[in-house]
């Protein structure tokens, strides 16, 4: 399988299972590549291998923030 970038920019993408913050960049395949399935590094959460004819590379550039449960007082 050979690769060529589509497009110099970046898109920003939020994980909708933890919002868990990627950079997603773009490639074209030459040859038909098989889609594997691809997960949230952080909530497992499935995330789509390809555009159209695009294939998407996902980057983990931030985790999203711990949230702590506050005891409420009786």
């Amino acid at each position: 399988m050979v690769l060529t970038m589509v497009k110099a920019d970046v898109a920003d993408f939020i994980c909708p299972g933890c919002q868990a913050r990627y950079k997603i960049v773009r490639a074209k395949s030459t040859a038909r590549s098989h889609d594997l399935p691809l997960h949230c590094k952080v909530c497992k959460q499935p995330l789509a291998a390809t555009d159209g004819e695009d294939i998407l590379k996902y980057f983990l550039i931030r985790r999203p923030k711990a949230t702590r449960l506050q005891a409420r007082p009786l």
